[in-house]
């Protein structure tokens, strides 16, 4: 989500609009604002108090979440975007731009559970959607789920968009000499064939069915090497489990890293365990712009997003078999056959998954949103 607002705060930036980023603390936010810096953006503190999410309906806590109107006045904001990362988490900010009367559109970016607002709040969240403008979700199914759990609190005009995550084809793209050097450096030979893991070691992730699928694998392809890039609170269970199944010298763990490109580069098929509430699979991108087939879960998302990609299998989270198969029959591929899927591959990254396709639908969601504003101000003023 946060690359997502620096990709949005660049394209806005460019465009000639002033942007303002504010969040919650996370780890690395540091190293995030100097990164909206370069996009061209301003971070500022703007954290009112969450009084919806925490049910502290009492007028004391919502006139503590009002106390940051003068600072939106300041800024002088004309359109807010609130960046939905679960359920209702930012229902509050938006209580507070309704109350300062800022127009406001919504990015939904993770599939929702069925939890929903307890009724005596209900009145508040359709106070504070009262000024939402617009809707876009990052997929269908992220879609529906937004629609499922706010069709009663938002206005019924609402316009509500699928704008898929977008990646840099030109950051992420095969490179013979790059995969050359990174496999010496982590130990592969060209007879090893790698599958590689990325991204956040945790339960949604799930790391364990990764490590698994992959011991199943390699028992029919003893040259297959597990490459798990990323870090995260399942880590020392995964080692353990490592240890466990005596795959120290098959399995290697890089960390978190600066910079996946060259780890994708170094691989030979992308293997992506995410659970259900992932709402779109940025790292399968990544890897098929590189490139790289993918295995991943054949679950709403993945089939919405990559259903379509002929260099990615899609398999039953509950039958590690048929993910190891998977894997296997990509293992098998001659080279001239496994070169023309990786060619499929990054084919359709660039077709579907670029940054300049999801630009070209931001700027026409944000056009629209524009033009419903300036309608509604001249009518204002007849």
């Amino acid at each position: 989500m946060e690359r997502r607002i620096e990709a949005e705060t660049k394209l806005l930036t460019s465009q000639g609009h002033t942007v303002f980023v504010a969040t919650p603390r996370f780890s690395k936010l540091s190293q995030w604002q100097r990164d909206i810096q370069a996009a061209g953006g301003k971070y500022i503190y703007w954290r009112p108090y969450k009084f919806i999410e925490r049910q502290h309906l009492a007028g004391p806590f919502r006139w503590l979440a009002l106390l940051s109107i003068p600072m939106l006045r300041y800024y002088k904001i004309d359109l807010a975007h609130i960046a939905l990362p679960w359920n209702f988490v930012g229902i509050s900010l938006a209580y507070v731009l309704s109350a300062t009367n800022i127009p406001f559109v919504m990015g939904v970016h993770c599939k929702f559970d069925s939890k929903t607002l307890p009724k005596k709040s209900l009145p508040f969240a359709k106070q504070a959607l009262r000024s939402l403008k617009g809707v876009y979700a990052v997929s269908a199914p992220v879609k529906d789920a937004f629609v499922r759990l706010y069709q009663d609190l938002i206005p019924a005009s609402t316009p509500i968009e699928v704008i898929h995550n977008g990646i840099d084809t030109e950051r992420y793209q095969p490179n013979a000499a790059t995969r050359q050097i990174f496999r010496q450096r982590l130990g592969f030979t060209d007879e090893n064939f790698v599958v590689m893991f990325c991204g956040r070691l945790d339960e949604n992730k799930r790391p364990l069915l990764a490590l698994n699928v992959f011991a199943d694998f390699l028992a029919n392809c003893p040259q297959g090497r597990l490459l798990i890039v990323g870090d995260g609170p399942e880590i020392n269970v995964l080692k353990a489990q490592i240890g466990a199944l005596k795959l120290q010298d098959k399995v290697i763990l890089t960390g978190q890293v600066a910079d996946t490109t060259p780890y994708y580069q170094a691989s030979d098929c992308y293997l992506s365990t995410s659970g259900q509430i992932e709402g779109y699979s940025l790292t399968t991108a990544e890897a098929l712009a590189c490139g790289i087939p993918a295995v991943v879960p054949n679950d709403d998302v993945f089939t919405s997003v990559y259903g379509a990609a002929s260099a990615v299998q899609r398999c039953h989270a509950t039958n590690p078999a048929e993910w190891s198969q998977a894997l296997l029959s990509v293992a098998t591929l001659a080279p001239a056959e496994r070169q023309t899927l990786g060619q499929e591959a990054r084919s359709f990254a660039e077709k579907h998954l670029a940054t300049e396709v999801m630009n070209q639908k931001l700027a026409l969601f944000y056009a629209n949103i524009t033009s419903i504003l300036s309608n509604k101000h001249s009518l204002m003023n007849r």
